[in-house]
């Protein structure tokens, strides 16, 4: 029962979260929204804060998952790298909800300094773990020239970010740009300035 509660305090901050933000639920809202006392949540959670982390890292651990499912099966670090770009953009489409609440819980927590902030972002280190060593491959086996692969995860996670905000404003589509197309030019583009 107790573990029960656990899942059904998530989905409720979860679905409250998206509908309100971070900062326009409180812990009393989604105790009630899920019907239990405050000290069920408190019985699972230190805090509202503690809440959003879980549902933070549930998320992080969705993209990790995807970025090495999609390595699977490519044959070189250089399919494996265009895979993660995929796998993010997937990741958009098919867990939006969770796409959601990770962009939430940046502008929430812009101007604080705090250990959950720090904690959050140094799970998301995985994902650029992830991509710095394939950068490293495609080094090792010549496809890239010796480059930082730090700034270049860096790049790659801000062009995909990038993209899925105009995506979402409607500006590819108002602009008439193919996601496909995008995705070669970006390719193309930036592998001119990566390759020997």
């Amino acid at each position: 029962m107790r573990k029960n509660n656990r899942e059904k305090i998530l989905q409720t901050a979860r679905k409250l979260f998206l509908k309100y933000g971070y900062n326009g639920i409180s812990i009393r809202a989604i105790a009630s929204r899920a019907r239990l006392t405050t000290g069920a949540i408190y019985f699972h959670f230190h805090n509202k804060k503690d809440i959003y982390k879980t549902i933070c890292f549930e998320a992080i651990d969705i993209l990790v998952n995807k970025f090495r499912t999609a390595m699977n099966g490519k044959e070189n670090p250089l399919q494996k790298l265009v895979s993660i770009f995929d796998s993010y953009i997937e990741f958009f489409y098919e867990h939006r909800d969770y796409y959601n609440i990770l962009m939430e819980f940046k502008a929430a927590y812009d101007s604080e300094k705090n250990a959950t902030r720090s904690e959050i972002a140094h799970r998301m280190n995985e994902l650029t773990d992830i991509t710095c060593e394939l950068i490293n491959s495609c080094i090792e086996e010549g496809y890239f020239r010796n480059i930082d692969p730090k700034l270049l995860s860096f790049l790659f996670a801000a062009v995909g970010e990038g993209m899925l905000q105009y995506k979402k404003l409607g500006l590819m589509e108002s602009m008439k740009i193919d996601y496909s197309e995008f995705r070669k030019f970006m390719l193309e583009t930036i592998g001119t300035g990566v390759r020997e």
